[in-house]
């Protein structure tokens, strides 16, 4: 596999993700995207490229930026930090205060342990 056919899989993939994580469907995205079903199936498994009218309507679809789809890796990561923080404050505001404070002191404690190895009496 060259790195053209590396990156077009990664591309994909990173589309399926976030497709996936706003819990919309092959279909419905691409009606949003005003494609065929068919064609977001071949983005994402890599093994089509997305024309630029296409690109554009996915990156609008999704609302994601282009930097994202095309190199992951820097805004990927900040998108996931992004969406576990903002699951996690979903979770603590339907939390009363109690479990707030226990939730607070079990994070405290793994972040201060974590690279002690301490770790598996809170795992899951």
């Amino acid at each position: 596999m060259n790195n053209y056919e590396e990156w077009m899989i990664r591309f994909g993939s990173r589309i399926r993700f976030e497709r996936e994580r706003q819990k919309l469907t092959r279909a419905s995205l691409a009606e949003m995207a005003n494609t065929e079903q068919g064609y977001i199936v071949q983005i994402e498994r890599g093994s089509r490229s997305p024309s630029l009218k296409t690109f554009t309507n996915l990156l609008s679809a999704l609302g994601v930026s282009a930097d994202f789809l095309i190199f992951g890796s820097t805004e990927e990561v900040q998108c996931e930090k992004d969406r576990a923080l903002a699951d996690f404050s979903n979770l603590l505001k339907r939390s009363d205060i109690e479990d707030i404070k226990v939730l607070y002191q079990m994070a405290a404690h793994i972040l201060r342990n974590k690279n002690q190895n301490d770790l598996k009496e809170f795992e899951i």
